[in-house]
């Protein structure tokens, strides 16, 4: 815990703060405790102008804006499936937010790109076995894993917790292997980005990418399920 020194300036700055939000972790808060009144935000991911892809495209280094802070949200459908957050919930987001942001701060609200996914994995099933059960554990395993629930945005995945997770199930002698497939297209129930996962992994870590060139508009077809993660 704090020493009574730290609990005496740290309530300092809390009053002197008058409950502003400070840093990013301030913003993350403030947005995901807005009174269910106003609407859900299901997913929020917080930023510094200055690190987002739109300075890198800028020829003009001046027109970075240093104390731009930039809220990627995600809001969720009628079905509790993450979708973009519809223009009521954004201007109550904004409303909401402009009454803690610091007056230095300028807030740039946006929409996250949403990235369906299916994971394909092949194992070898231990003796005395079932097949078909050991086949439906590792699914449920999977589902859990990649429930939107325990993922946020911007959060890469790590091949190789997929491994030691499925290794784990009850009746897997061995994971052979494990690959992460992009699944796209609104006439299928996807998104409508598709994602380069091949580019974004390197050293069996998938990773979110901030340059837009990489999301593309497609539409497959023919209908593939698969499970859906975003980040």
């Amino acid at each position: 815990g704090d020493s009574d020194v730290e609990l005496k300036l740290n309530i300092q700055a809390e009053f002197s703060s008058q409950l502003r939000a400070v840093t990013q972790e301030d913003y993350l808060a403030r947005c995901l405790s807005m009174p269910s009144k106003f609407g859900k935000i299901a997913k929020v991911y917080v930023t510094k102008d200055d690190a987002t892809f739109a300075n890198y495209l800028s020829a003009d280094p001046s027109q970075k804006d240093q104390i731009m802070v930039s809220l990627y949200t995600l809001g969720l459908n009628t079905a509790g499936q993450l979708a973009q957050p519809s223009s009521a919930l954004m201007t109550n987001l904004q409303n909401y937010i402009e009454d803690y942001r610091m007056l230095t701060d300028a807030i740039n609200i946006k929409t996250a790109y949403i990235i369906n996914i299916g994971c394909d994995f092949d194992i070898i099933v231990r003796p005395n076995y079932t097949s078909e059960d050991v086949i439906a554990r590792c699914l449920i395993t999977l589902q859990d894993y990649f429930n939107t629930d325990n993922w946020q945005i911007n959060q890469p995945i790590i091949l190789s917790n997929v491994y030691s997770m499925l290794d784990q199930v009850d009746g897997v002698q061995t994971v052979k292997s494990v690959s992460i497939s992009n699944k796209y297209g609104t006439a299928n129930g996807y998104s409508e980005y598709s994602y380069d996962i091949k580019s974004a992994t390197l050293n069996n870590v998938i990773y979110p990418s901030l340059d837009p060139s990489i999301f593309e508009v497609k539409y497959p077809q023919q209908d593939i399920r698969g499970r859906v993660v975003s980040f």
